[in-house]
């Protein structure tokens, strides 16, 4: 499945401090276990402890995440 949005639309979606932070993550291969799921995309981040993502591949923010940022 090819997402309907880009890096581009992503960057300007979130502030700076957590954009940089989710490229660290997965410049450094903290991003594990993606699956291309039929509405959407999986992974397991692997942060301060694993948190488990999924994204929506129409609509980029949307998903959901038990991370510090899914609960905000």
């Amino acid at each position: 499945m090819i997402p309907k949005y880009d890096i581009d639309k992503i960057k300007f979606a979130t502030d700076r401090p957590t954009f940089e932070k989710a490229v660290s993550l997965y410049e450094g291969g903290k991003v594990t276990q993606f699956k291309d799921m039929e509405d959407g995309f999986y992974a397991t981040v692997l942060g301060s402890q694993p948190y488990r993502v999924i994204v929506s591949a129409r609509h980029y923010d949307e998903g959901n995440c038990d991370c510090y940022l899914g609960q905000n």
